[in-house]
């Protein structure tokens, strides 16, 4: 059986941390719903920080995206691929969408290996 927890060990939770994957990882928007920040880390492990501001909009509906982001890492997390940092900045239009839909358009996007200048 997998395991879906989301431990403090998988979330990026310092603002410097979120900046040095900002400030040097590689960007990639997806549409009009988020921006993706990835950086490798030696941990051998993914960690997910996730920022919703006050334009995706009220605190319900902020907190209903990042519970759906949360879940689509929650499932991509044990993938056995390339282990790294991921910064996602919602967008207006990510919480009405199915999590299906947010799930298959960030995996077309993340890194599959060591390659991250494709």
């Amino acid at each position: 059986m997998e395991d879906f927890s989301y431990p403090k060990s998988a979330r990026l939770r310092n603002r410097e941390e979120f900046q040095r994957v900002m400030n040097g990882g590689r960007k990639k928007r997806i549409e009009n719903f988020c921006t993706l920040f990835f950086l490798p880390n030696s941990l051998g492990t993914k960690r997910l920080g996730i920022i919703a501001s006050r334009k995706v909009g009220n605190a319900v509906v902020r907190n209903r995206a990042k519970r759906k982001l949360r879940d689509v890492f929650r499932r991509l997390r044990n993938r056995e691929d390339l282990a790294y940092d991921l910064v996602i900045i919602c967008g207006k239009s990510l919480a009405p969408l199915p999590i299906s839909i947010i799930e298959e358009k960030i995996l077309k996007v993340l890194p599959k290996s060591t390659n991250l200048s494709a």
